[in-house]
């Protein structure tokens, strides 16, 4: 019985840690760009520029619109809370998962 519920625990941590762990998000052109732009003006701590995006995002339409799972509208609102390093590290995440890995030799 003991066994059972040793194996039970030990199966939810796993499936719990495969679940929460950290995925690399995948960017389009365009939302890379307002990435790019975006981290850019959280770390001047821009309102002029991040109110620039923000009038940018909602003026894009068709195919260039952000994807729904984009993380992008959750970064604008970190900063416009005032959370600028937060929003700027969240940036610099999703900039980093753009990066192919270079092989070993």
């Amino acid at each position: 019985m003991k066994f059972r519920i040793a194996v039970v625990v030990a199966a939810s941590a796993l499936l719990s840690l495969w679940w929460f762990w950290p995925r690399k998000v995948s960017l389009s052109d365009s939302e890379y760009d307002v990435a790019m732009a975006l981290y850019r003006v959280c770390n001047q701590s821009s309102e002029e520029g991040l109110a620039k995006i923000e009038f940018l995002l909602s003026e894009t339409d068709g195919a260039d619109s952000l994807d729904i799972d984009s993380p992008l509208p959750g970064i604008i609102e970190q900063a416009k809370l005032g959370r600028w390093e937060d929003a700027a590290r969240s940036c610099r995440r999703i900039l980093d998962d753009q990066v192919l890995p270079t092989s070993s030799r």
